[in-house]
């Protein structure tokens, strides 16, 4: 018996062993597997392996650029970070000026202002002797009046959507709502006219057909207005059109074409 528990042992100690050092073969669990020199044998191209360094960080490379050589002499010293940070001014003498920006600026532009009635232009006449002589000129712009066949304005809204309403029921009769000017607001435009002579004969053609209380108003008379256009506009000049007193609306601006 005691014989037989030896025999066992020993059988036990070489297959322990067998296992240990993976004379069994890969398919039993081999304790070498992650140990070398079996891990590099079981590589996959090793030799298509890249390794790249780190990039360097930011702050390290703007450290290089800027840190001052010791052998150069009057060397402007770099500003500390307590200046950064506090965001001191730099004189703007020591700031170079973009040329692009420069040239940009020093070329004249055309431009223009108005246009202006009649009365605004004799407000704007001494203002433009301010400028050189010859430097500007001024252009007529021929405005048609606006005539309107209205109804209204009616006095609240009730009666402004019933008069609508009796409208739609005229067959081939067009409208449309009025709001501005400020005067003819709630009320109803039937017809749009650059001639007051075209109004009175769309009205008298309204009253043929029964409608009785529509008049002819006038949005805006027909009249000449005047453009002023400095065509070569430079510097000097376009600080003088600047501090120009002029209608409200009518500065000097870029000429529109």
């Amino acid at each position: 018996m005691l014989r037989a528990l030896v025999l066992v042992l020993i059988l036990a100690n070489v297959g322990f062993l067998a296992w240990r050092e993976g004379w069994l073969g890969d398919s039993l669990s081999n304790p070498q597997a992650g140990r070398e020199p079996y891990r590099m044998k079981a590589q996959v191209h090793p030799d298509r392996l890249l390794i790249v360094p780190p990039p360097a960080t930011a702050a390290s490379g703007a450290e290089t650029e800027t840190a001052p050589q010791s052998g150069d002499e009057g060397s402007a010293p770099a500003a500390s970070p307590a200046s950064v940070a506090s965001g001191a001014s730099v004189p703007t003498s020591a700031i170079p000026a973009s040329p692009s920006l420069v040239s940009a600026n020093a070329s004249p532009v055309c431009m223009e202002a108005g246009p202006f009635t009649q009365t605004e232009q004799r407000q704007v006449a001494p203002q433009l002797a301010q400028l050189p002589g010859g430097s500007w000129s001024s252009q007529n712009v021929a405005v048609q009046g606006l005539w309107l066949v209205y109804m209204g304005p009616f006095g609240d809204q009730e009666s402004y959507e019933r008069k609508q309403v009796e409208l739609r029921r005229i067959r081939g009769l067009n409208f449309e709502e009025v709001r501005s000017p400020a005067n003819l607001a709630m009320g109803l435009s039937l017809g749009r006219y650059n001639q007051e002579s075209q109004a009175q004969a769309a009205l008298e053609t309204l009253r043929q057909r029964g409608i009785r209380t529509a008049r002819v108003v006038t949005v805006r008379a027909a009249q000449d207005l005047t453009v002023v256009r400095v065509p070569q506009a430079g510097l000097a000049v376009q600080r003088v059109l600047a501090g120009l007193t002029l209608p409200a609306g009518k500065g000097f601006g870029a000429c529109k074409g």
